[in-house]
């Protein structure tokens, strides 16, 4: 019988093709998938595919499909929400690969906070929030405001931010999952993505936020990121991403995403904001493939392949930034306009723009939310030069009138230029 790859998929993020590193020949490759992403896997060349709710649990899909095929020689989660999921199979079925205790610091911003602070990485104040009485007990005790956020939450997902006790009424219903409550950080944040090989950094890119995730989030309708050229703050960044790494990964590589406050301009005080053993979401995925000429989402196949990623230094080149742009209504609304002007030295080298006529439903994330622009130039400074006069040049227009006209016909194609 040929080897069996099990693949777990519901990631709406640019994913590139699995054939470059999943052999569908020599194995048998079998899809655990997501409706919305059932147009990114090779259907041509799966033995099997089973598509499941977005919100459902996939464990007994899983099971089943090896029941099938028999365990499987690897098991492959694509996106974030389902690395401890399938650590949890792996150590279900004696699978190599990460195991729970790896994944869980990943995934449970509790224990990936307790974990960071015990390794004496500065961490703003935290914990666990089970109902309103602890929460309010924290914040007497730190101040207000507060964010609530849950531990297993992804992309800013059903994050509250509390300013004073009489907010207290807006909580979720803290006990449908698990919560935590943080000291809200006001510093400016930032990330690092890239390979940790287990030892030292691999290939990565420290940048700057243009607003935070948060605030995209929960109302402001553009967000960005510019790659550092501060030497300086990036070999800072770098030892943080290191110090991160070693108390949560030490001897296991993996890809990572790790955002950060950054504190003051001119006096740096970094702070874990969160990590995730996964690719970076939005544009990053095209720009480290396409101005850093690395392809973080093959070396996190490779490591889930049990193959080891390769992992060149970081070599000088272009800085990279990306932009992205809300409707001016809250989704569901329908394109009515758009228009791009921007002069040529400061154009995006790519830009995907909704269509007039085109449907915009998603409400939380950073894909499918609107329009998304992409940026190289040679410094920092270029490239915030570039985004600013590209935001200050887009325009687009919607109208919720029409939705449910629109949305009885096939949408239009987007418009995507390079």
């Amino acid at each position: 019988m040929r080897p069996h790859i099990l693949v777990i998929h519901r990631s709406r993020g640019p994913i590139v093709a699995y054939l470059d590193h999943i052999d569908h020949t020599t194995n048998t490759v079998t899809y655990v998938c997501a409706t919305q992403v059932l147009d990114r896997i090779p259907q041509h060349a799966a033995t099997e595919t089973v598509i499941f709710d977005d919100t459902e649990p996939v464990h007994d899909i899983v099971r089943t499909l090896i029941t099938r095929h028999g365990i499987p020689e690897r098991i492959v989660a694509i996106s974030e929400t389902d690395l401890l999921t399938a650590a949890q199979l792996r150590s279900e079925f004696g699978i190599a690969g990460d195991t729970p205790a790896h994944a869980l610091p990943f995934r449970d911003k509790l224990v990936m906070y307790e974990r960071a602070t015990a390794a004496g990485i500065a961490v703003p104040a935290f914990a666990d929030a089970p109902n309103a009485t602890a929460i309010s007990t924290f914040a007497r005790r730190f101040g207000w405001p507060v964010l609530v956020k849950p531990r297993l939450g992804a992309a800013s997902r059903d994050i509250v931010t509390l300013r004073h006790a009489a907010e207290l009424a807006n909580l979720p219903d803290l006990q449908d999952e698990p919560f935590l409550v943080q000291r809200l950080c006001p510093d400016e944040t930032g990330s690092v993505d890239g390979v940790w090989t287990g030892t030292e950094l691999g290939p990565w890119r420290g940048s700057r936020y243009l607003h935070s995730c948060l605030d995209f989030a929960t109302g402001q309708n553009s967000w960005g990121t510019i790659d550092i050229d501060d030497q300086a703050l990036n070999v800072k960044m770098a030892d943080f991403a290191c110090s991160v790494l070693t108390a949560l990964s030490a001897g296991t590589p993996t890809v990572f995403h790790l955002e950060l406050f950054l504190g003051p301009v001119n006096a740096p005080r970094l702070q874990l904001l969160e990590i995730a053993g996964r690719i970076p979401g939005a544009e990053a995925t095209h720009l480290w493939r396409e101005v850093h000429h690395y392809d973080l989402v093959g070396a996190a196949l490779d490591i889930q392949m049990g193959r080891s990623p390769t992992a060149p230094p970081r070599g000088p080149g272009q800085l990279a930034g990306q932009l992205l742009v809300r409707p001016p209504l809250p989704p569901p609304c329908v394109v009515t306009a758009t228009r791009l002007d921007v002069s040529p030295e400061y154009a995006p080298y790519h830009y995907a723009i909704p269509a007039v006529g085109q449907a915009i439903t998603e409400t939380s994330g950073y894909v499918g939310i609107g329009a998304s622009f992409r940026f190289r130039a040679d410094t920092s400074r270029a490239v915030a030069d570039a985004i600013a006069h590209t935001a200050s040049g887009f325009r687009i227009d919607c109208a919720t009138t029409e939705f449910e006209k629109k949305a009885k016909y096939p949408q239009p194609p987007q418009l995507s230029v390079e």
